[in-house]
């Protein structure tokens, strides 16, 4: 029996604490999706389905944490360790750090694999997180950040519980910029059949290798030229006229090119309906265009401003069989690839899950 362990639902403002025997009691407030999260620190966190929970006595276990990583930064300067804390910042919470800002940002912890270009960040303790921009504390148990230097690609997966600090004027305002066009705003529309209400627009798309890039035969001939380099250790193997073409397409070229197959899908033709369950049925991209409208205050008044600026997201289910929630969450989030404006959705615009327009 494990006293003072945090209960909480993920994403919103509901949570509990048990009691000196284990115990505890959490109203959901009528929610039925999402996960209870049990949480403390040095044991190891527990993810358990909310509908498998709602009207009964569950047990869960939880075990202390095994040691974790200690800091490897290879070759050690102060320079490579502020660069990884200034990454690991930008990516995770966005370059806002007076607006949004770690409290204990001395427990994470870095490891780098020097050989593979690989990071990974490990929080021991819950990261406290005070977001004066929209209003919250954010108590966000980081449960893993990789970060792969050769793919650029960044991941991070965690929990998150939402305290309120205030609710003025401005940060209303800010929590509603925040919202419009965010994936939360996406999947809440694309669950109701709001999609082109919304101001939404998904394109299928698919890449296909790029004309323009070197072919298989001429990229080996680049590697060619730099292995007889390296082995012979000089530098005047001649680089010829063909040589430089090939780098030449290489640099100016992306290897990829983005193809539109069908604009303006409706939402039947990436989806389907199932037992009241809305599951995204989709094995291409999905090209998410989105005409962004900003909020201004003007007379004490929320008005929404004539200019718009069109953002673009790529949504890409990997898992077979993906769920999406009223609530605006998902299932098998880590399995959801996103990229463009999607992706840039750090921890600093994120918002409860019960949020709604004006909160």
């Amino acid at each position: 029996m494990i006293s003072n362990v945090n209960v909480y639902l993920d994403g919103t403002k509901i949570s509990t604490v048990s009691t000196y025997d284990g115990s505890f009691q959490l109203d959901v407030q009528g929610q039925k999706s999402g996960n209870l999260i049990f949480q403390k620190d040095n044991y190891e966190t527990s993810i358990f389905p909310l509908n498998q929970a709602i009207g009964k006595s569950v047990k869960v276990i939880i075990n202390p944490v095994k040691g974790i990583e200690e800091v490897v930064i290879i070759p050690y300067t102060d320079k490579a360790y502020k660069d990884f804390i200034n990454y690991f910042l930008d990516k995770f919470l966005g370059f806002d750090r007076e607006g949004v800002a770690i409290k204990n940002q001395r427990t994470l912890k870095f490891s780098y694999d020097k050989k593979n270009q690989f990071l990974k960040v490990k929080a021991p303790q819950t990261l406290i997180i005070e977001n004066k921009n929209l209003g919250y504390t954010l108590q966000y148990n980081l449960i893993s950040f990789e970060a792969d230097f050769k793919k650029k690609t960044t991941t991070y997966l965690g929990t998150s519980f939402f305290k309120e600090n205030n609710s003025k004027k401005n940060t209303i305002l800010n929590r509603m910029n925040a919202y419009k066009g965010s994936l939360m705003h996406f999947l809440r529309s694309l669950y109701n059949n709001e999609l082109e209400n919304e101001g939404f627009i998904v394109n299928h798309a698919r890449r296909i290798k790029n004309p323009s890039y070197p072919t298989e035969a001429e990229l080996q001939k680049l590697l060619n030229h730099f292995e007889i380099v390296k082995a012979q250790r000089i530098s005047n193997v001649p680089w010829t006229d063909e040589l430089e073409a090939i780098s030449q397409k290489k640099s100016r070229n992306p290897e990829f090119v983005m193809a539109i197959l069908k604009t303006k899908m409706k939402e039947s033709d990436f989806t389907k309906r199932k037992d009241g369950r809305l599951l995204l049925n989709f094995e291409d991209l999905l090209m998410v265009n989105y005409q962004k409208y900003f909020y201004e205050i003007k007379k004490g008044e929320f008005v929404k401003a004539t200019t718009f600026s069109t953002q673009s997201s790529i949504v890409h289910p990997e898992a077979l069989e993906f769920e999406v929630f009223p609530e605006g969450n998902t299932s098998e989030p880590d399995l959801l690839i996103l990229e463009e404006h999607f992706s840039n959705q750090n921890v600093s615009k994120m918002l409860p899950l019960d949020y709604q327009i004006g909160d």
